[in-house]
Formats: C-alpha cells, structure tokens, sequence
C-alpha cells in the first residue's frame, strides 16, 4: 500500500512540475538580444555609428505566454531607408521571426508570435552637399582662449598642445562639453634646433621606443584625444621611416591621423593611408598672417575648394585674434551655399559611408 501511495505521490510531482512548466511564459530575451546583434552589423555597414543614434534603449515585456526584453533604437540617417531595410531582411532571413516596416512612420519592427522584440525607428536626412571641417591648434597655453571660438556655433575640433600650463584643464574642459579634441603632436622641423618644437617633441634621432614613449605620454596629459596633427614636423613628415614609427603608436591607440602639411614633400598623410589608419591631408592654413582681410581671402579659397571637391579641411590657430571675427562673418556665407561645418571625425565617417555606399551600389550591379 505505502508502495502505491509513493508511486501516485511521484506521478502527481511529475504532473505538478510539468504543468508548472507549461505554465511559464516563453523567455525570447536571447533571440532579440541576436537580433539587435545582427541589426547593427547591417547599421553598421551603411555607415550608420553612435552618432546616428538618437535614441536606443531595452524594455522588460511580459505576457501571460511569453517574456522579452524589447530593443528600441531611433535612428538618423542620409541613406535611403528602404536599402537598409532590404538588407536587414536579408540578414535575419535564418531566424522564425516576422520583419515588417511601416512606411508612413518609417517603422521597423522585428516579432515572433506577435511580441515585437526590436523596434528601429529611421529619421531620414537630406544628405549633405558640402562638408567643411577646421582644426583649431596650438590650445594649451590660457585659460580662457577657446571662448571666441567655442561661441560660434559651428562644430570644431581643437588640437592641444601637450605639457603647456593648461592642457590638461582645456582637455577636461572639451571633454565635459562633449567636443571631440586632438593631440597637436610636436615634431622635428627643418631648421632644428634653431627651430625648437619643444620638450614634447618626437625628433629624428630618437628611438621607436623612444618616440613610442613620448607620443604615450602626451596623449596622457591631454586624455580623451580622439587624433593627432602635428605641430612643426616639416622635417620629421619627410622620413618615411619614422613616421612609420610614430603612426603604429597611432594605430594602436585606434586614433585618427591628420597631416597639417607643414611641408610640400611630406609623406605623412600617404604612410597613414597605406597603413589603414583614418587619415586626411590639412588643405589650406586660414591664418599664416593674423590679418583680417587676409584670412577672409583664405576663407573664401576655402569655401572654392569645397565647393569643387565637396569637402576640404583647413587649420587655423587658437592664438590669432582676427580668426574669430572673420569666421563669424563668413559662416552665413558658408551655410548659405550649403556647406556643413563637421568635426574631423564626422568629415572622415562621412567620406567613409560615401565610399562604403559606392562600393555596396557597385557590387550590385
């Protein structure tokens, strides 16, 4: 008897336990985490970065048959919705999911047994027509000197030089304002020592330890530096070798590399491309003489060569005071031809996506 009961009390256990199971929701939490995984690889691919993304969260979802949690993105881009769309449906064509979009709210949604698991919301934007980027170097040196600059209401990036009595502090400063910043990288000029680029500065007689060591500890005292132009360098850009030397530093530390061209026969910006590190040529100096009418003049060149190329970037230089008020005179002019002012970071992914959507139409077809 105590035998049957034993057998009758484990069936109703096994019962209990499986109807218990039956009862608990269904857990996509792993499926739509894949999801969003796959998503951003196509979002990726289309040149679309943390800086299109207005809006990206998760949310706990539970019903009675099934728990998630739910991705949400909203999303700015000047890609063609429809060709993103295309190849996300491609890229999750291997998982039991539904994808749908919604054209009148330009709405992607992802769901399985009607939970929608991800949720990409696409604003479009008119794709730019003219991009202009400028670095403002030699910061570092007062305290106050980014005022007139950071009050014109134009992205910038600031170049800053390491070790100076304010580096540090305008480095913290920018960072807290979220504008992106250089390292203005000291170097060998033609005429050295005569020309002294200073203590900070990489010289052709050193080391590959020794210029690796150095470029360290400059980026240290400016911490948060997204890249790095040089400072002087006109003898320094010329040596094939030891750019080499300086730019594995560079590629290392994931940076950008900007050639402020201080001399005709540099090899900097072509060493940095053929090593694949993010790179572009400085094209024009706005300020060689603190003249206003000078740099208007230089402005103005400006402005021709993006309008024939559709993108330029030009260095101006923190401590020249008519720079201020001729930008503030000509950036009207600039908008008015429909030329928008980036960071260098934004020019480069911007010329980034434009190749990658070439490539991607090319291969189409």
């Amino acid at each position: 008897m105590k035998k049957i009961l034993r057998v009758v009390i484990l069936v109703i256990i096994v019962i209990a336990v499986i109807f218990y199971l039956r009862q608990q929701p269904e857990n996509y939490s792993s499926l739509a985490n894949k999801i969003d995984i796959q998503t951003n690889k196509v979002l990726t691919s289309f040149g679309i970065v943390d800086e299109n993304i207005i809006k990206n969260f998760r949310i706990q979802k539970r019903t009675q048959t099934a728990k998630w949690i739910q991705f949400v993105k909203e999303i700015k881009t000047d890609k063609k919705t429809a060709d993103i769309i295309t190849e996300i449906k491609i890229s999750l064509s291997e998982f039991p999911v539904e994808v749908d979009f919604d054209k009148a709210l330009n709405l992607l949604t992802v769901s399985i047994n009607g939970n929608i698991l991800n949720k990409i919301l696409f604003i479009e934007m008119k794709p730019l027509k003219y991009k202009a980027a400028i670095i403002i170097d030699d910061v570092g040196y007062k305290k106050d000197e980014l005022e007139n600059f950071l009050s014109l209401g134009i992205p910038l990036t600031f170049s800053i030089l390491p070790f100076e009595k304010y580096s540090g502090y305008l480095a913290d400063k920018l960072k807290k304002q979220n504008y992106i910043f250089f390292l203005h990288q000291p170097m060998e000029p033609e005429g050295y020592p005569k020309v002294n680029p200073g203590k900070a500065a990489i010289l052709l007689n050193m080391s590959a330890e020794e210029i690796e060591k150095k470029v360290k500890k400059n980026l240290a005292n400016v911490g948060g530096a997204v890249g790095i132009n040089n400072h002087m360098g006109s003898a320094f850009t010329q040596d094939k070798t030891k750019m080499e030397e300086f730019l594995k530093v560079v590629k290392a530390k994931n940076l950008i590399f900007v050639d402020s061209f201080t001399s005709p026969k540099s090899v900097a910006y072509k060493t940095a491309k053929a090593m694949g590190i993010p790179t572009r040529q400085n094209e024009i100096f706005l300020d060689n003489e603190d003249n206003f009418q000078y740099i208007l003049k230089q402005l103005s060149l400006f402005k021709k060569r993006i309008k024939r190329d559709g993108g330029c970037i030009a260095i101006g230089h923190i401590h020249k005071k008519n720079l201020p008020a001729a930008l503030t005179k000509m950036i009207p002019e600039f908008e008015k031809e429909e030329i928008t002012f980036l960071t260098v970071s934004e020019y480069l992914k911007s010329q980034e996506n434009f190749m990658a959507t070439e490539a991607r139409s090319s291969q189409r077809n």
